[in-house]
């Protein structure tokens, strides 16, 4: 039995009682129950207001033959300038026949000395009985078989579905695999992916609009307009332009069989773009406008043409 020593001041405000006029009791509602049936027991304290007392709040019981199914809480019955009545009460059973004696109940007790005493609720026994049976008007009845049902349309639903989820989930995966070793899409047609040269044409048309080195934002304008050249080179040739160095793209499209004009022009581009984005290079009107033409003709003179789907 877990027990928890509630100061009272927190229930009802400090009450002071002196040792000599302390009067405890504890009953029950009724003397016998049926197994099953429900009994209060209550624990009652009068006490003097000669010192703090401490009552005790009963969460459960050790004997695991007596259940406490409810606590009711600690009620003030009477209250004078002398004594204050207090009870606290619980709602117990038992579904074992037999007699049960409670726990003793330890009621806390401090003096106004500061010494310390406990007293006790007395025990209580419980008689718990079976319901009586009569044995004159028993009759015996042979043990009757299993009585069988017809399935009815509800419980077979249930079943029904869970099948027809099975075979959906099985019809879907071999359709999924299907799909898979034709190279098609599971769902829907994706949308073609547009070209890289048109995208690279759509960004530095973007680029142009923005007016970047028209603005002092010279860098900016070098640092988008090879951006969009290394990201078309990655798409167009399939090369890790945007790792590589100016250097290591040039000697990448040697091999590319671009024109010699292109390949100077696209290495003049790349060298004045390295000297504005790490040498604080400020190049001339014409160095800006050339740079995006040259990227433009870049684009313009190496995409791919795409055939369609019906060609």
């Amino acid at each position: 039995m877990k027990i928890f020593y509630i100061i009272i001041l927190c229930l009802l405000g400090t009450f002071r009682a002196g040792a000599q006029e302390i009067l405890l009791s504890a009953a029950f509602d009724r003397d016998s129950i049926m197994i099953g049936e429900q009994v209060q027991w209550t624990l009652k304290a009068t006490i003097d207001r000669s010192i703090e007392a401490f009552f005790p709040l009963i969460d459960s019981i050790t004997d695991g033959r007596i259940e406490l199914l409810k606590n009711k809480g600690l009620d003030t019955l009477q209250a004078s300038s002398n004594n204050i009545t207090v009870q606290h009460t619980y709602v117990i059973t038992s579904f074992d026949e037999g007699v049960y004696t409670l726990p003793e109940i330890p009621l806390l007790l401090r003096h106004r000395d500061g010494k310390l005493d406990t007293a006790y609720f007395e025990r209580l026994s419980l008689l718990v009985k079976t319901p009586p049976i009569d044995t004159t008007a028993f009759e015996p009845y042979d043990i009757k078989m299993p009585v069988t049902y017809p399935i009815t349309f509800m419980e077979a639903l249930p079943w029904a579905l869970a099948g027809l989820a099975v075979l959906a989930l099985i019809a879907f995966v071999i359709y999924v695999i299907i799909r898979r070793r034709q190279h098609k899409p599971i769902f829907f047609k994706p949308k073609p992916k547009e070209p890289p040269h048109v995208i690279a044409l759509r960004e530095l048309n973007k680029i142009k609009a923005d007016k970047l080195w028209q603005n002092n934002k010279v860098k900016l304008y070098y640092t988008r307009v090879t951006d969009v050249l290394r990201i078309y080179m990655e798409e167009r040739y399939k090369i890790q332009a945007m790792e590589q160095t100016s250097d290591e793209i040039l000697l990448t499209l040697q091999s590319m069989q671009l024109s010699d004009g292109l390949m100077d022009k696209l290495r003049e581009l790349l060298s004045v773009s390295d000297l504005v984005k790490f040498a604080k290079y400020q190049p001339m009107t014409d160095d800006n406008e050339k740079a995006l033409v040259t990227a433009q003709e870049f684009v313009d003179n190496t995409k791919e043409e795409i055939e369609t789907e019906e060609q």
